[in-house]
Protein backbone atom coordinates (compact mmCIF):
# COMPACT_ATOMS: atom_id res chain seq x y z
CA UNK A 1 0.00 0.00 0.00
CA UNK A 2 1.67 3.27 -0.87
CA UNK A 3 2.31 5.97 1.95
CA UNK A 4 2.29 9.50 1.39
CA UNK A 5 4.78 11.42 3.85
CA UNK A 6 3.28 14.24 5.51
CA UNK A 7 5.82 17.36 5.05
CA UNK A 8 5.68 21.11 6.52
CA UNK A 9 5.85 22.21 3.26
CA UNK A 10 2.97 20.10 2.56
CA UNK A 11 1.08 21.03 5.00
CA UNK A 12 1.68 24.68 4.11
CA UNK A 13 0.27 24.13 0.62
CA UNK A 14 -2.95 22.32 1.62
CA UNK A 15 -3.72 25.47 4.37
CA UNK A 16 -2.65 27.87 1.40
CA UNK A 17 -5.40 26.04 -1.04
CA UNK A 18 -8.12 25.71 1.80
CA UNK A 19 -7.44 29.12 2.76
CA UNK A 20 -8.11 30.04 -0.88
CA UNK A 21 -11.08 27.81 -1.28
CA UNK A 22 -12.82 29.57 1.30
CA UNK A 23 -11.96 32.80 -0.53
CA UNK A 24 -13.26 31.71 -3.32
CA UNK A 25 -16.55 30.20 -2.27
CA UNK A 26 -17.56 34.07 -0.48
CA UNK A 27 -16.45 36.06 -3.53
CA UNK A 28 -18.76 33.44 -5.82
CA UNK A 29 -21.55 33.74 -3.77
CA UNK A 30 -21.18 37.04 -3.62
CA UNK A 31 -21.22 37.74 -7.44
CA UNK A 32 -24.81 37.37 -7.52
CA UNK A 33 -25.76 40.15 -4.96
CA UNK A 34 -22.62 42.85 -5.48
CA UNK A 35 -21.53 45.53 -7.68
CA UNK A 36 -20.16 44.84 -10.98
CA UNK A 37 -16.46 44.91 -9.67
CA UNK A 38 -17.20 41.73 -7.70
CA UNK A 39 -18.42 39.62 -10.89
CA UNK A 40 -15.60 38.90 -12.30
CA UNK A 41 -14.60 35.72 -14.20
CA UNK A 42 -11.62 34.94 -12.05
CA UNK A 43 -14.63 33.96 -9.02
CA UNK A 44 -16.02 31.13 -11.19
CA UNK A 45 -18.98 29.03 -8.90
CA UNK A 46 -17.74 26.39 -7.12
CA UNK A 47 -19.49 22.46 -6.47
CA UNK A 48 -20.22 22.42 -2.61
CA UNK A 49 -18.18 19.85 -1.41
CA UNK A 50 -18.82 17.79 2.19
CA UNK A 51 -15.21 16.39 2.34
CA UNK A 52 -14.02 17.03 5.38
CA UNK A 53 -10.77 19.05 5.43
CA UNK A 54 -8.22 19.05 8.20
CA UNK A 55 -5.90 22.64 8.71
CA UNK A 56 -3.78 24.27 11.27
CA UNK A 57 -6.25 26.47 13.85
CA UNK A 58 -4.36 29.66 12.29
CA UNK A 59 -5.91 29.19 9.30
CA UNK A 60 -9.29 28.07 10.64
CA UNK A 61 -9.60 30.91 12.79
CA UNK A 62 -8.92 33.07 9.67
CA UNK A 63 -11.64 31.81 7.74
CA UNK A 64 -14.15 31.74 10.85
CA UNK A 65 -13.47 34.98 11.36
CA UNK A 66 -13.87 36.35 7.21
CA UNK A 67 -17.25 34.29 7.92
CA UNK A 68 -18.11 36.21 10.95
CA UNK A 69 -17.93 39.36 9.32
CA UNK A 70 -20.40 37.83 6.10
CA UNK A 71 -22.24 36.80 8.91
CA UNK A 72 -22.70 40.89 10.50
CA UNK A 73 -22.93 42.41 7.11
CA UNK A 74 -25.08 40.16 5.51
CA UNK A 75 -26.74 37.40 7.30
CA UNK A 76 -28.83 35.75 4.75
CA UNK A 77 -25.49 35.51 2.53
CA UNK A 78 -23.83 34.26 5.40
CA UNK A 79 -26.59 31.91 5.94
CA UNK A 80 -25.93 30.56 1.87
CA UNK A 81 -22.10 30.08 2.44
CA UNK A 82 -22.90 28.33 5.60
CA UNK A 83 -25.28 25.74 3.83
CA UNK A 84 -22.68 24.94 1.45
CA UNK A 85 -19.09 24.58 3.34
CA UNK A 86 -17.71 21.60 4.34
CA UNK A 87 -17.00 20.33 7.19
CA UNK A 88 -13.89 21.74 9.13
CA UNK A 89 -11.44 19.63 11.42
CA UNK A 90 -9.95 22.31 13.86
CA UNK A 91 -12.89 24.57 14.09
CA UNK A 92 -13.91 25.07 17.65
CA UNK A 93 -16.84 22.89 18.40
CA UNK A 94 -19.43 26.31 18.90
CA UNK A 95 -18.35 27.06 15.01
CA UNK A 96 -19.29 23.59 14.09
CA UNK A 97 -22.70 23.55 15.91
CA UNK A 98 -22.92 26.93 14.14
CA UNK A 99 -22.57 25.34 11.16
CA UNK A 100 -24.25 22.46 11.51
CA UNK A 101 -27.78 23.88 12.98
CA UNK A 102 -27.31 26.16 9.81
CA UNK A 103 -27.64 23.51 7.38
CA UNK A 104 -30.23 21.84 9.12
CA UNK A 105 -32.74 24.41 10.70
CA UNK A 106 -34.28 27.29 8.47
CA UNK A 107 -34.54 30.77 10.45
CA UNK A 108 -31.15 30.50 12.45
CA UNK A 109 -29.49 33.72 10.97
CA UNK A 110 -29.20 34.97 14.31
CA UNK A 111 -28.47 32.15 16.66
CA UNK A 112 -25.80 31.53 14.20
CA UNK A 113 -24.61 34.95 14.08
CA UNK A 114 -24.07 35.19 17.77
CA UNK A 115 -22.52 31.52 17.92
CA UNK A 116 -19.64 33.07 15.19
CA UNK A 117 -19.56 36.46 17.21
CA UNK A 118 -19.07 34.24 20.69
CA UNK A 119 -16.36 32.05 18.78
CA UNK A 120 -14.21 34.49 16.94
CA UNK A 121 -13.60 36.84 19.75
CA UNK A 122 -10.42 35.33 21.13
CA UNK A 123 -9.01 35.75 17.37
CA UNK A 124 -5.61 37.94 17.61
CA UNK A 125 -4.92 40.88 14.77
CA UNK A 126 -2.04 38.28 13.10
CA UNK A 127 -4.99 35.91 12.29
CA UNK A 128 -7.49 37.99 11.16
CA UNK A 129 -7.99 38.12 7.52
CA UNK A 130 -5.94 40.79 5.17
CA UNK A 131 -8.40 40.41 2.75
CA UNK A 132 -11.04 43.22 4.65
CA UNK A 133 -9.96 46.47 5.39
CA UNK A 134 -11.61 46.90 8.98
CA UNK A 135 -10.66 44.46 11.58
CA UNK A 136 -13.24 41.81 12.65
CA UNK A 137 -13.65 43.92 16.32
CA UNK A 138 -14.59 47.36 14.26
CA UNK A 139 -17.45 44.92 11.77
CA UNK A 140 -18.88 43.20 15.12
CA UNK A 141 -19.62 47.07 16.28
CA UNK A 142 -22.28 47.03 13.95
CA UNK A 143 -23.68 44.49 16.29
CA UNK A 144 -25.28 44.93 19.83
CA UNK A 145 -21.76 45.42 21.63
CA UNK A 146 -21.60 43.17 25.00
CA UNK A 147 -21.20 46.08 27.47
CA UNK A 148 -20.92 45.89 31.43
CA UNK A 149 -20.94 49.16 33.13
CA UNK A 150 -18.71 49.31 36.04
CA UNK A 151 -18.60 51.52 39.19
CA UNK A 152 -15.81 53.95 38.95
CA UNK A 153 -13.53 53.78 42.14
CA UNK A 154 -13.68 56.60 44.78
CA UNK A 155 -10.75 58.45 43.91
CA UNK A 156 -12.35 58.43 40.66
CA UNK A 157 -15.33 60.49 42.08
CA UNK A 158 -13.14 62.64 43.79
CA UNK A 159 -11.14 63.93 41.56
CA UNK A 160 -14.24 63.84 38.45
CA UNK A 161 -16.66 66.37 38.29
CA UNK A 162 -20.72 66.07 37.98
CA UNK A 163 -21.57 67.47 34.48
CA UNK A 164 -25.17 69.73 34.48
CA UNK A 165 -25.78 70.08 31.18
CA UNK A 166 -28.62 73.31 31.37
CA UNK A 167 -27.90 75.96 33.58
CA UNK A 168 -31.61 76.95 33.91
CA UNK A 169 -33.53 77.13 36.67
CA UNK A 170 -33.50 73.18 37.81
CA UNK A 171 -29.72 72.66 36.46
CA UNK A 172 -28.36 75.22 38.62
CA UNK A 173 -29.98 74.18 41.46
CA UNK A 174 -29.20 70.33 40.84
CA UNK A 175 -25.69 71.85 40.51
CA UNK A 176 -25.51 72.79 44.09
CA UNK A 177 -26.98 69.72 45.69
CA UNK A 178 -24.11 67.91 43.87
CA UNK A 179 -21.64 70.51 44.67
CA UNK A 180 -22.52 70.36 48.72
CA UNK A 181 -20.50 67.06 49.81
CA UNK A 182 -16.72 68.36 48.53
CA UNK A 183 -17.32 67.16 44.96
CA UNK A 184 -16.70 68.97 41.89
CA UNK A 185 -19.69 70.30 39.83
CA UNK A 186 -19.39 71.35 36.20
CA UNK A 187 -22.34 73.45 34.51
CA UNK A 188 -22.40 73.84 30.97
CA UNK A 189 -24.81 76.18 28.79
CA UNK A 190 -24.21 77.82 25.33
CA UNK A 191 -25.82 81.24 27.36
CA UNK A 192 -23.00 83.29 28.98
CA UNK A 193 -26.21 84.76 30.79
CA UNK A 194 -27.88 82.07 31.85
CA UNK A 195 -24.07 81.24 33.51
CA UNK A 196 -23.76 84.51 34.78
CA UNK A 197 -27.20 83.95 36.58
CA UNK A 198 -25.82 80.41 37.87
CA UNK A 199 -23.05 81.61 39.21
CA UNK A 200 -24.45 84.34 41.16
CA UNK A 201 -27.42 81.49 42.58
CA UNK A 202 -24.59 79.25 43.69
CA UNK A 203 -22.36 81.82 45.26
CA UNK A 204 -25.15 83.07 47.41
CA UNK A 205 -26.69 80.19 48.36
CA UNK A 206 -24.00 77.29 48.15
CA UNK A 207 -22.04 78.14 51.76
CA UNK A 208 -25.39 78.98 53.39
CA UNK A 209 -26.67 75.05 52.78
CA UNK A 210 -23.19 73.38 53.44
CA UNK A 211 -22.76 75.22 56.28
CA UNK A 212 -26.83 73.90 57.27
CA UNK A 213 -25.43 70.31 56.34
CA UNK A 214 -22.06 70.70 58.37
CA UNK A 215 -20.29 69.68 54.77
CA UNK A 216 -17.74 71.72 52.54
CA UNK A 217 -18.48 72.79 48.78
CA UNK A 218 -16.60 71.15 46.70
CA UNK A 219 -15.51 73.34 42.84
CA UNK A 220 -17.73 74.43 40.63
CA UNK A 221 -16.57 75.02 37.13
CA UNK A 222 -19.05 77.62 34.51
CA UNK A 223 -17.92 76.94 31.21
CA UNK A 224 -19.55 77.66 27.81
CA UNK A 225 -16.48 75.03 26.16
CA UNK A 226 -17.60 71.88 25.41
CA UNK A 227 -14.03 70.39 26.01
CA UNK A 228 -13.58 71.98 29.38
CA UNK A 229 -17.53 70.67 30.19
CA UNK A 230 -16.11 66.93 29.51
CA UNK A 231 -13.06 67.17 31.97
CA UNK A 232 -12.67 68.12 35.35
CA UNK A 233 -12.70 71.81 34.78
CA UNK A 234 -8.85 72.73 35.74
CA UNK A 235 -8.47 74.18 32.07
CA UNK A 236 -10.96 76.80 32.84
CA UNK A 237 -9.85 80.53 31.04
CA UNK A 238 -6.62 78.79 30.05
CA UNK A 239 -6.18 79.95 26.92
CA UNK A 240 -2.45 78.78 25.74
CA UNK A 241 -2.41 74.90 26.51
CA UNK A 242 0.58 72.77 25.99
CA UNK A 243 0.78 70.14 23.91
CA UNK A 244 -0.04 67.21 26.83
CA UNK A 245 -2.98 69.60 28.47
CA UNK A 246 -4.67 69.43 25.18
CA UNK A 247 -3.94 65.89 24.27
CA UNK A 248 -5.42 65.68 28.48
CA UNK A 249 -8.61 67.76 27.22
CA UNK A 250 -9.22 65.04 23.91
CA UNK A 251 -8.44 61.98 26.00
CA UNK A 252 -11.47 61.77 28.19
CA UNK A 253 -8.99 60.56 30.99
CA UNK A 254 -10.72 63.27 33.45
CA UNK A 255 -14.30 63.20 31.81
CA UNK A 256 -16.92 63.68 34.31
CA UNK A 257 -18.71 60.71 36.04
CA UNK A 258 -21.98 61.70 36.00
CA UNK A 259 -23.80 63.47 33.27
CA UNK A 260 -27.04 65.09 34.36
CA UNK A 261 -29.67 66.65 31.50
CA UNK A 262 -31.20 69.97 32.49
CA UNK A 263 -32.50 71.08 28.67
CA UNK A 264 -35.97 71.89 27.66
CA UNK A 265 -38.41 69.11 27.42
CA UNK A 266 -37.27 68.63 23.20
CA UNK A 267 -37.33 65.05 22.43
CA UNK A 268 -34.89 65.78 19.73
CA UNK A 269 -32.63 67.68 21.57
CA UNK A 270 -32.07 65.23 24.17
CA UNK A 271 -31.25 62.45 21.57
CA UNK A 272 -28.62 64.40 19.95
CA UNK A 273 -27.28 65.89 23.10
CA UNK A 274 -26.88 62.32 24.33
CA UNK A 275 -25.76 60.95 20.85
CA UNK A 276 -22.59 63.77 21.12
CA UNK A 277 -21.63 62.91 24.96
CA UNK A 278 -21.54 59.61 24.30
CA UNK A 279 -18.98 59.97 21.53
CA UNK A 280 -16.57 62.26 23.45
CA UNK A 281 -16.91 60.95 27.28
CA UNK A 282 -15.46 57.60 28.72
CA UNK A 283 -17.74 54.35 29.36
CA UNK A 284 -17.97 54.31 32.70
CA UNK A 285 -20.16 57.57 32.58
CA UNK A 286 -23.38 57.47 34.11
CA UNK A 287 -26.22 59.40 31.37
CA UNK A 288 -28.97 60.82 33.54
CA UNK A 289 -32.13 62.89 32.12
CA UNK A 290 -34.02 65.19 34.35
CA UNK A 291 -36.71 64.86 32.38
CA UNK A 292 -40.07 65.66 34.19
CA UNK A 293 -41.84 63.98 30.95
CA UNK A 294 -39.44 62.14 28.63
CA UNK A 295 -38.76 58.60 29.13
CA UNK A 296 -34.48 57.88 28.64
CA UNK A 297 -36.37 54.88 26.40
CA UNK A 298 -37.43 57.56 23.73
CA UNK A 299 -33.75 59.07 24.22
CA UNK A 300 -31.70 56.08 23.54
CA UNK A 301 -32.28 55.32 19.40
CA UNK A 302 -28.67 56.55 18.27
CA UNK A 303 -26.79 55.29 21.77
CA UNK A 304 -24.25 52.49 21.44
CA UNK A 305 -24.88 51.77 24.92
CA UNK A 306 -28.28 52.26 26.58
CA UNK A 307 -27.43 50.38 29.93
CA UNK A 308 -25.78 53.50 31.31
CA UNK A 309 -28.63 55.94 30.14
CA UNK A 310 -31.89 56.25 33.00
CA UNK A 311 -33.81 58.84 33.96
CA UNK A 312 -33.54 60.62 37.48
CA UNK A 313 -36.39 62.95 38.03
CA UNK A 314 -35.46 66.33 40.55
CA UNK A 315 -38.11 68.10 41.82
CA UNK A 316 -37.46 71.63 43.33
CA UNK A 317 -33.37 70.91 45.15
CA UNK A 318 -32.28 71.85 47.73
CA UNK A 319 -35.51 72.35 49.41
CA UNK A 320 -36.76 69.13 47.58
CA UNK A 321 -34.74 66.29 48.23
CA UNK A 322 -36.42 63.55 46.91
CA UNK A 323 -35.43 61.70 43.43
CA UNK A 324 -37.12 59.38 40.95
CA UNK A 325 -34.94 57.10 39.61
CA UNK A 326 -36.13 54.84 36.33
CA UNK A 327 -34.60 52.90 34.15
CA UNK A 328 -34.30 53.70 30.42
CA UNK A 329 -35.67 49.61 30.01
CA UNK A 330 -32.05 48.97 29.13
CA UNK A 331 -29.81 50.28 31.97
CA UNK A 332 -27.56 48.02 33.87
CA UNK A 333 -29.47 47.28 37.22
CA UNK A 334 -26.12 48.07 39.20
CA UNK A 335 -26.50 51.99 38.44
CA UNK A 336 -29.44 51.94 40.43
CA UNK A 337 -27.70 51.02 43.67
CA UNK A 338 -24.71 52.86 43.09
CA UNK A 339 -26.31 55.94 42.31
CA UNK A 340 -28.12 55.92 45.01
CA UNK A 341 -25.52 55.45 47.56
CA UNK A 342 -23.70 58.68 46.05
CA UNK A 343 -26.91 60.91 46.49
CA UNK A 344 -27.50 59.88 50.03
CA UNK A 345 -24.12 61.37 50.23
CA UNK A 346 -25.25 64.73 49.21
CA UNK A 347 -28.48 64.65 50.98
CA UNK A 348 -30.65 63.56 48.08
CA UNK A 349 -33.04 60.62 48.52
CA UNK A 350 -33.38 58.27 46.08
CA UNK A 351 -36.97 56.56 45.25
CA UNK A 352 -36.72 53.80 42.87
CA UNK A 353 -39.32 52.92 40.13
CA UNK A 354 -38.98 48.99 39.44
CA UNK A 355 -36.55 47.92 36.73
CA UNK A 356 -39.53 46.43 34.49
CA UNK A 357 -41.83 49.48 34.80
CA UNK A 358 -42.48 52.38 32.35
CA UNK A 359 -44.40 54.48 33.90
CA UNK A 360 -44.84 58.21 31.97
CA UNK A 361 -44.39 61.01 34.53
CA UNK A 362 -42.89 58.89 37.04
CA UNK A 363 -44.65 58.89 40.26
CA UNK A 364 -45.20 62.14 42.58
CA UNK A 365 -45.81 63.91 38.55
CA UNK A 366 -48.64 61.17 37.89
CA UNK A 367 -50.18 62.56 40.82
CA UNK A 368 -49.21 66.38 40.73
CA UNK A 369 -50.35 66.59 36.62
CA UNK A 370 -54.32 65.74 38.54
CA UNK A 371 -54.11 68.38 40.55
CA UNK A 372 -51.86 70.84 37.85
CA UNK A 373 -54.58 70.13 35.38
CA UNK A 374 -57.70 70.61 36.85
CA UNK A 375 -56.16 73.82 38.69
CA UNK A 376 -55.59 75.74 35.22
CA UNK A 377 -59.04 74.22 34.43
CA UNK A 378 -60.76 76.32 37.12
CA UNK A 379 -58.63 79.56 36.04
CA UNK A 380 -59.38 79.33 32.87
CA UNK A 381 -62.92 79.04 33.28
CA UNK A 382 -62.76 81.99 35.69
CA UNK A 383 -64.31 79.72 38.61
CA UNK A 384 -61.67 80.96 41.27
CA UNK A 385 -57.97 83.29 41.33
CA UNK A 386 -54.74 81.90 41.61
CA UNK A 387 -54.89 83.26 45.20
CA UNK A 388 -58.18 81.70 46.36
CA UNK A 389 -56.79 78.03 45.00
CA UNK A 390 -53.42 78.62 46.77
CA UNK A 391 -55.41 79.43 49.58
CA UNK A 392 -58.00 76.33 49.79
CA UNK A 393 -54.86 74.01 49.05
CA UNK A 394 -52.94 75.34 51.82
CA UNK A 395 -55.90 75.30 54.35
CA UNK A 396 -56.93 71.57 53.42
CA UNK A 397 -53.51 70.46 53.59
CA UNK A 398 -51.49 72.40 55.65
CA UNK A 399 -48.91 72.86 52.65
CA UNK A 400 -46.42 75.93 52.63
CA UNK A 401 -47.71 76.90 49.13
CA UNK A 402 -50.20 75.98 46.47
CA UNK A 403 -49.79 74.36 42.71
CA UNK A 404 -50.17 78.20 41.52
CA UNK A 405 -47.34 79.32 43.55
CA UNK A 406 -45.32 75.99 42.37
CA UNK A 407 -46.06 76.41 39.00
CA UNK A 408 -45.34 79.95 38.89
CA UNK A 409 -41.74 78.61 40.96
CA UNK A 410 -41.27 76.22 38.24
CA UNK A 411 -41.83 77.55 35.21
CA UNK A 412 -45.04 78.00 33.18
CA UNK A 413 -43.09 77.99 29.85
CA UNK A 414 -41.86 74.07 30.88
CA UNK A 415 -45.51 73.50 32.69
CA UNK A 416 -46.85 73.82 28.96
CA UNK A 417 -44.31 71.85 27.24
CA UNK A 418 -44.73 68.98 29.86
CA UNK A 419 -48.67 69.26 29.85
CA UNK A 420 -48.50 69.05 26.14
CA UNK A 421 -46.29 65.96 25.80
CA UNK A 422 -48.62 64.24 28.30
CA UNK A 423 -51.81 65.27 26.09
CA UNK A 424 -49.98 63.51 22.98
CA UNK A 425 -49.37 60.34 25.09
CA UNK A 426 -53.09 59.92 26.31
CA UNK A 427 -55.27 62.31 24.58
CA UNK A 428 -58.26 61.53 26.90
CA UNK A 429 -56.55 62.60 29.67
CA UNK A 430 -56.13 66.25 28.34
CA UNK A 431 -57.56 69.46 28.86
CA UNK A 432 -57.17 71.48 25.66
CA UNK A 433 -58.93 74.21 26.08
CA UNK A 434 -56.76 75.00 29.27
CA UNK A 435 -53.31 74.18 27.82
CA UNK A 436 -54.38 76.89 25.25
CA UNK A 437 -55.28 79.54 27.69
CA UNK A 438 -52.16 78.86 29.60
CA UNK A 439 -50.23 79.35 26.37
CA UNK A 440 -52.02 82.37 25.01
CA UNK A 441 -52.44 84.35 28.24
CA UNK A 442 -49.04 83.61 30.09
CA UNK A 443 -46.25 81.69 27.98
CA UNK A 444 -46.67 83.36 24.65
CA UNK A 445 -46.49 87.07 27.06
CA UNK A 446 -43.56 86.18 28.77
CA UNK A 447 -45.32 85.81 32.28
CA UNK A 448 -43.09 82.20 32.83
CA UNK A 449 -43.39 82.75 36.79
CA UNK A 450 -40.16 83.50 38.94
CA UNK A 451 -37.89 83.22 36.40
CA UNK A 452 -39.72 86.57 34.85
CA UNK A 453 -41.02 88.05 37.74
CA UNK A 454 -44.80 87.66 36.41
CA UNK A 455 -46.52 84.55 36.05
CA UNK A 456 -50.13 83.34 37.58
CA UNK A 457 -49.13 85.56 40.52
CA UNK A 458 -47.38 89.22 39.79
CA UNK A 459 -44.21 90.21 40.98
CA UNK A 460 -45.86 92.33 43.94
CA UNK A 461 -47.99 89.74 45.29
CA UNK A 462 -44.95 87.18 45.11
CA UNK A 463 -43.19 89.24 47.09
CA UNK A 464 -46.19 89.17 49.33
CA UNK A 465 -46.47 85.84 49.53
CA UNK A 466 -42.79 85.23 50.66
CA UNK A 467 -43.62 87.39 53.63
CA UNK A 468 -46.41 85.99 55.18
CA UNK A 469 -44.82 82.34 54.48
CA UNK A 470 -41.86 83.80 56.71
CA UNK A 471 -44.20 84.93 59.54
CA UNK A 472 -46.25 81.45 59.20
CA UNK A 473 -42.91 79.50 59.66
CA UNK A 474 -42.27 80.92 62.93
CA UNK A 475 -45.69 81.62 63.97
CA UNK A 476 -46.51 79.64 67.35
CA UNK A 477 -49.31 77.55 67.43
CA UNK A 478 -51.46 76.47 70.65
CA UNK A 479 -52.36 73.16 70.89
CA UNK A 480 -55.68 72.33 71.88
CA UNK A 481 -55.81 69.94 75.44
CA UNK A 482 -56.41 66.63 74.04
CA UNK A 483 -56.29 67.15 70.62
Amino acid sequence: MRSTAITPSSLRAKAFFTTAYFILRIFSSLRATSPSWISLPVFPALKPTKKAMALPSRYTNTATAMLSRTMVNSPALAMKLLRSLPAVKGASRSTTRAITTARTVPGTSQISRNAFVANTRHISASTRSPFFATTFASAIQHEQPVYRWRAPKEDYLDSCPVLVVGAGDLGRRIGLAWASNSRPVTIYDESQEALKSATEYLTDNLGEYCTRRRTHPGHVCFTTDLRIATTTGRFEGVTGLSHKDDLELHSGSHSPWLVIDCLPENLELKIETFSYLEQVLSKRTILASNSASLSTAEMAPRLQYPERLLNTHYFIPPRNRMVELMSSTRTDPEIFPFLAQQMRRVGLTPMIVPPDVQSPGFIFNRIWAACKRETLVVLAEGVAKPADVDALFRDFFHAEKGPCERMDEVGLDRVAQVEAHCQEQNPIMGKQHALQWLKENYVLKGKLGEKTGEGLYTKEEREGLKERHEIERFKEVEETTGA
